[in-house]
């Protein structure tokens, strides 16, 4: 039986990457010290946290003895910044990290967490705008953009949306729907990242072979959101719009960010900070909510035991694009993904997986194909990393957990662990706006 998370408001456990950055004291990045300049870019990006280590001595490459005891040299006593995070976010900033500093040494390795728990943080003013928490390094394309390009770029990526820009101001958005619909991507992007090379290198070519750009296949004029808008109302927009995300644009039109639904919600757990340090005030988000009030009950379940194409007919019944494992009481064992299901098959059983997947009809194969899987019942499928709540957990609760742990769904049990509802990142929009309290 898989080990399942349990959700505790930023109990953040299990499986994550350390990163150390070692560093001399003096040494800047820009006009900030560096060891600042990396904390800013951490905290922007919602890290976990970073700590500053200052050493007593040490040597490096020059084999020069940095101590504090040589009047000449304590400018150059080492400092090592210290992060641990999830893996998916270390991976995500790592390269930016690495275009950051400009000397020094990086080590990066595995580690578990079996604590984490820090204090609370202060509520977040309701005179916060979009340009205080947006994220101002974004990726866009030109119009002319090859539509290969966008999705080798894409792809691996935490992103899923791109902004097409021309003079400077966003003409259209590609989204996943946009590659997969107008693009002929044969996959969405989370698939197509399950796929070995060999695959990869068939779905690109079949997409570069339609000779498409990035104008053939955005969704034109866009909703875009101006950089002083409240938090609230870009809540209620996307929740209104089913929309993820969305480009930020200045009083002229022209794109300066982008902001997102997570954006939104880890604001909301995290807080921000003005540097005059003013006293705390609401968000103006609904955070006390109990997620029972907000929780759907359509959540798709297999027992342990279901075959292979009844699992695939699951996973693809609703837009969570996963299906939940439970025992005959219906106890919470496990979760199953779209993307789990096309890595347990071999490439000869792709072709059939992926048009079950993304056309959600049935996946048709014999009884010979059964060895080109290494998995044939739910049980062999499902893997533990699912977050499970009860009733009575606050939406900022759920949410810290959500942004925490990188979840896009939590399952609410009862006290026995039976299943009873679910929520995603689109529920949870949905229930911080005012009128869903």
């Amino acid at each position: 039986m898989t080990n399942l998370e349990k959700g505790v408001a930023m109990d953040l456990v299990g499986k994550a990457k350390r990163l150390r950055v070692y560093l001399n004291e003096g040494d800047r990045i820009g006009h900030l010290a560096a060891p600042v300049a990396i904390l800013s870019l951490l905290r922007k990006e919602g890290a976990a946290g970073a700590t500053v280590l200052h050493g007593m001595e040490g040597f490096g490459a020059s084999g020069v003895l940095h101590t504090p005891h040589l009047a000449d040299v304590v400018e150059k006593l080492p400092i090592v910044v210290e992060w641990i995070d999830l893996p998916e976010r270390v991976e995500r900033l790592l390269p930016r990290l690495k275009e950051l500093v400009p000397h020094g040494l990086m080590t990066l390795d595995e580690t578990e967490v079996v604590l984490y728990k820090p204090r609370a943080v202060r509520d977040v003013s309701p005179s916060l705008t979009v340009a205080d928490v947006m994220a101002r390094d974004i990726v866009t394309v030109a119009p002319t953009t090859r539509v290969r390009d966008i999705v080798e770029q894409m792809m691996g990526q935490v992103y899923r949306a791109v902004p097409v820009v021309e003079n400077g101001r966003p003409i259209g958005i590609i989204t996943n729907s946009d590659l997969t619909d107008r693009g002929r991507l044969g996959v969405r992007l989370t698939l197509l990242n399950a796929l070995d090379p060999t695959g990869q290198r068939a779905e690109l070519n079949k997409v570069e072979g339609e000779g498409r750009v990035a104008r053939d296949v955005m969704t034109r004029d866009p909703v875009t959101i101006p950089s002083q808008t409240r938090l609230p109302e870009v809540a209620a927009l996307m929740a209104a719009r089913h929309l993820k995300r969305l480009p930020v644009v200045d009083e002229s039109g022209a794109i300066v960010g982008m902001i997102s639904r997570l954006d939104l919600l880890r604001t909301v757990v995290q807080g921000f900070q003005t540097a005059d340090a003013s006293p705390p005030r609401s968000s103006g988000l609904s955070t006390t909510t109990p997620v029972s009030a907000i929780m759907r009950s359509d959540v798709p379940t297999v027992n342990v035991d279901t075959q292979l194409p009844e699992v695939f007919a699951a996973v693809v019944s609703t837009r969570l694009h996963r299906a939940v494992v439970v025992d005959s009481e219906r106890r919470v064992l496990g979760v199953i993904t779209d993307a789990e299901l096309l890595q347990r098959v071999t490439p000869a059983l792709h072709p059939s997986a992926i048009r079950a997947l993304m056309q959600r009809l049935a996946f048709v194969h014999s009884s010979e194909d059964d060895h080109h899987a290494s998995a044939r019942q739910a049980g062999d499928l499902m893997t533990g990393k699912l977050a499970t709540v009860s009733p009575e957990t606050s939406l900022h609760d759920v949410i810290d957990i959500v942004v925490s742990g990188g979840h896009k769904l939590v399952v609410v049990v009862d006290k026995d662990g039976r299943l009873l509802g679910a929520v995603d990142r689109a529920d949870l929009l949905r229930g911080l706006l005012p009128s869903q309290s």
